[in-house]
């Protein structure tokens, strides 16, 4: 099947039988034989053959063999009937050999071959007279003359069979029916130049020597390892046995070369189970720039191994920028204001490029939903993302939230040690790759733990401040008290008539009632306007947001719970909020009625003064001092609701603290866990622990403010050395100590009134405090301090968590150094290893051979053929090991810019020549070109190295 350039889907998985057989079989069983020759007798044949692609269909095979005993008649007529249906099912015509030492064989044709050069393969057996196309059955069938090793090498060694059909001979357990698998045969099959082998049986069900025969690890029976294919050997109508033995098979072409690659690579392209694919993976890549021309370049993605190719100067480096731009993921995106000169050309790239009307667009796959992610230069903030007709901005922080992956630019894993301030957060990314959306939910929990905490402090200095205002108001009521007693016994003294001086001693009675009634008003409003907050929260979740769960007796039965509690939730509001239309009621009756009584009197009142008029100071200062008593009874009283209302501060504040330090604790064991994992997955080349932040920044830049504009030296040396001190004293309790400290004097200070001077105590506690009393202060530069302690910096300093990350050592024959020392090739070799371990997302490397000789680059591949299973890879690279060893599902080869003297040459840079899988026949030649050289020297260099190719 022809695809548009770029489009080629590479490799896919086929539930595969490469041994059915035709009513032509002696032993089929449940029809009756199709003979040939006429039109009546073809057109059952059509038939039959549509019959059998229907139940290959319904048995969900997509790759099958006819391989008849001694026959090739019918698998035209099933090739032809695949066709006319224009089904998927990719069918191979095959045939079954026995040979003379009681072995059998399956042959494997390319589908392309004709039925006479598919005979040589019978003449090549030896003594077999092939029924003619017309009969209805094969004839008797008879060990051919020849062995299987005959076999094989006549087979090899005919010119039109050679690169067009693959011998698979029967290996399966000792005692089945007609296997190599038996005494005396282990010679022959040791040098056998095969690729792989079936079995009539379960792949689960080979015993262990079996297998290390098969695998090569029993030198017996030769080190070449072999793949197996698990057939069902259907001869019966009912196609009972039809894919009965599951075996999946990885195939890019429908063509024998297809099926060889996938012999070749069978720990990547072969299995005994359902295969399992990545549920997140790019699917698309779109660009539009300056370096493409006026038409986009499109490539789609498989779903395992991508590798980009292509000569210097393709572009190979500037598409995965272009991804990494497209995903959020480019240096830029991760917050990096400095570049590194090295990688300055790929930092300009998007820049210099993208303007004024490119873009870049990706699609992707995220457990099933299909996403188009598009981003331009003039928007680069935000990446607009579309999806079941949604369509959506998000930023580029959440963009790598919701898709998965890592992207390593040009020596990007050899170089993660180069910049000390982001090292450790690169490599605590890297080892921490697979918690990353736990790490992830726990940093947005400790930041949000983190406001909760500030908020919880602002609150508890709101209840220090409250009891300081409770204090000083009582303290001032009492004051008030007594020298309006005074006064008025003075009045007394001086004759005052009784009855003037109960009515001056009565009015502050009527203030503070008209205090009292109106204080009533305002809080039953309050008090309605929260109630009316309560209800709108309170139970607000909907069976109708949770689809399909009504569909539960029990989801049913809770709703109905629910909307009872609603009900009478309801009605508890709606009795309390006519409580409190009831009060307002009567305070507004209650002033009103008490408003007359004031007015009357303020006229007895006035009256009384007016009689007194000897002692009218007096009686004035008595009258000051009862205003003054009424506005601070008043405070008190504010005050002293105020505390009530913030009576839970303190244990807000111990209980936000708490939680914090929890989930501190919680990141601190995602990051154990992480680390425990390491050296497992990376062969034990790596050792990592978790190492609690021995300078978290955060702590120094909260210590940092309590410093500002005190002309304090050497603040940041001497607040790192503090810190260092205070957390080598005690690890897990020193900053929890220290931060107490501060809240504790901060209380001192808001409960003395936060004057604007500081006491000498306060100041000494400040003293001991800093820098563990280690540095003697000024008094100038203690008040300043003293005065910037602030809720603002209080809180940041409560607020303030550790950033612990990972460490590496890299094992160096035994020895553990520190990663920083490794090698750029040991770093790279050890961090690449760990990643193809993991199953966490994309893994998007530019050329990952940069760093690594071709020893450890053979080690990776074979990591590669197994990574693609679980994680997406999409790789730029010159190194043909890395491509075909490491069995790459698709390839795209990129066309090598021509030599210009133009200067004036506008043509696109980048350029797709061809794309596919290994076995796709240009891909297979721009291979050989690009990365081997030419088929000239390849071969030369085989011969210096002395390999025999054709082995």
């Amino acid at each position: 099947m022809a695809f548009e350039a770029g489009l080629h889907p590479g490799t896919t998985w086929h539930k595969c039988d490469f041994q059915c057989h035709t009513p032509r079989d002696l032993h089929w069983a449940g029809s009756p034989g199709l003979p040939g020759g006429n039109e009546a007798a073809e057109l059952a044949r059509r038939q039959w053959a549509d019959s059998f692609i229907a139940a290959a269909e319904a048995a969900k095979l997509k790759a099958i063999a006819v391989s008849d005993h001694h026959d090739i008649c019918l698998s035209t007529y099933v090739l032809e009937a695949a066709q006319r249906r224009g089904s998927a099912v990719r069918v191979f015509p095959a045939v079954e050999i026995t040979c003379s030492d009681n072995a059998q064989c399956i042959v494997i044709f390319d589908p392309a071959m004709d039925v006479e050069t598919q005979k040589l393969v019978i003449g090549a057996a030896g003594n077999i007279l092939a029924a003619s196309s017309s009969e209805a059955k094969t004839c008797a069938i008879m060990p051919a003359r020849k062995t299987v090793a005959e076999f094989v090498q006549a087979v090899q060694g005919e010119h039109h069979l050679r690169d067009a059909s693959v011998i698979l001979p029967h290996f399966s357990k000792e005692e089945d029916h007609k296997s190599l698998n038996a005494a005396g045969h282990h010679p022959r099959f040791a040098n056998l130049p095969i690729d792989g082998v079936y079995i009539e049986r379960p792949y689960t069900s080979l015993d262990a020597a079996t297998l290390e025969k098969v695998r090569g690890t029993i030198g017996d029976w030769g080190k070449r390892r072999r793949a197996i294919l698990a057939t069902g050997d259907n001869r019966n109508a009912d196609w009972s046995r039809l894919g009965v033995h599951d075996c999946w098979i990885k195939l890019g072409e429908h063509s024998i070369e297809a099926f060889r690659q996938a012999l070749l690579a069978d720990e990547a392209r072969i299995a005994f189970e359902a295969p399992t694919s990545p549920t997140e993976y790019l699917v698309e890549l779109c660009v539009k720039s300056t370096l493409t021309g006026p038409a986009p370049v499109r490539i789609t993605f498989n779903d395992g191994f991508n590798a980009i190719i292509g000569g210097r100067g393709s572009g190979k480096s500037a598409l995965l920028e272009y991804l990494r731009f497209g995903l959020g993921r480019t240096d830029k995106d991760f917050g990096a204001t400095k570049v590194d000169p090295e990688f300055d050309r790929e930092a300009r790239l998007i820049s210099e490029t993208l303007a004024p009307d490119g873009y870049v667009e990706v699609v992707l796959e995220r457990e099933g939903v299909r996403e188009t992610w598009r981003r331009v230069l003039a928007n680069s903030e935000v990446i607009i993302v579309s999806a079941a007709g949604r369509t959506i901005e998000v930023t580029t922080k959440i963009a790598r939230e919701r898709f998965r992956g890592r992207a390593f630019r040009q020596k990007g894993l050899s170089s993660t040690m180069n910049n000390p301030a982001t090292a450790s957060e690169q490599i605590t990314g890297i080892a921490a790759a697979e918690e990353v959306d736990r790490e992830r939910d726990i940093k947005r929990a400790i930041e949000n733990g983190q406001r909760s905490v500030g908020t919880a402090l602002i609150n508890l200095a709101a209840l220090w401040q409250s009891r300081v205002d409770l204090r000083q108001t009582t303290e001032k009521v009492e004051d008030l008290r007594q020298r309006i007693a005074a006064l008025t016994k003075r009045l007394e003294e001086e004759g005052l008539s009784p009855e003037a001086l109960k009515t001056i001693e009565d009015g502050p009675k009527y203030g503070r009632t008209n205090d009292y009634i109106r204080t009533v008003g305002d809080q039953a409003r309050d008090a309605k306007v929260e109630l009316d907050r309560l209800e709108s929260a309170a139970l607000t979740v909907e069976l109708s947001a949770y689809e399909g769960a009504g569909d539960f007796e029990e989801a049913a039965s809770l709703q109905q719970a629910l909307s009872d509690a609603k009900s009478a939730i309801k009605s508890s509001f709606d009795a309390a909020k006519a409580a409190l239309d009831v009060l307002a009621t009567k305070q507004r009756e209650a002033g009103e009625s008490f408003e007359a009584k004031r007015a009357a009197f303020d006229i007895a009142y006035a009256a009384a003064v007016e009689e007194q008029g000897k002692h009218s100071n007096l009686i004035d200062e008595v009258a000051r001092l009862n205003g003054e008593r009424q506005t601070a009874e008043a405070a008190q009283a504010r005050a002293r609701s105020a505390e009530l209302v913030k009576a839970n501060a303190e244990k807000d504040y111990e209980d936000a603290v708490a939680q914090l330090d929890r989930l501190v604790g919680e990141r601190r064991d995602i990051l154990k866990s992480a680390a425990d994992a390491v050296a497992g997955k990376s062969s034990n080349m790596l050792k990592a622990r978790a190492r609690r932040d021995r300078r978290p920044a955060q702590y120094l830049a909260a210590l940092y403010k309590l410093f500002e504009a005190s002309h304090t030296q050497s603040v940041e040396e001497s607040c790192t050395d503090w810190v260092s001190r205070t957390l080598a004293a005690d690890e897990v309790e020193g900053w929890a100590k220290l931060r107490q400290q501060f809240v504790g004097l901060y209380e001192a200070k808001i409960m003395a009134g936060s004057p604007p001077d500081a006491s000498d105590g306060i100041l000494s506690s400040l003293q001991t405090i800093l820098f563990h009393g280690a540095r003697q202060l000024t008094e100038r530069q203690r008040k300043k301090i003293y005065q910037n302690l602030t809720d603002t910096t209080i809180a940041g300093i409560v607020a303030a968590v550790p950033d612990d990350s990972i460490i590496m050592s890299y094992i160096d024959d035994g020895r553990a150094i520190d990663f920083k020392m490794a090698s750029p090739g040991q770093q790279a070799s050890a961090l690449l290893e760990l990643l193809l371990k993991q199953s966490a997302g994309t893994l998007i490397i530019d050329q990952p051979e940069d760093d690594l000789d071709n020893r450890v680059i053979m080690r990776i591949v074979e990591l590669l053929r197994t990574s693609k299973s679980t994680r997406q890879l999409i790789f730029t690279t010159h190194n043909a090991n890395i491509v075909v060893n490491g069995d790459a599902d698709k390839i795209v080869a990129l066309k090598s810019p021509e030599p210009s003297s133009n200067p004036n040459n506008n043509s696109p840079r980048i350029q797709l020549d061809c794309d596919g899988a290994i076995e796709t026949p240009a891909v297979s030649a721009t291979i050989t070109s690009i990365m081997e050289g030419g088929r000239e020297a390849f071969d030369l260099r085989s011969r210096k190295y002395r390999f025999d190719l054709q082995v």
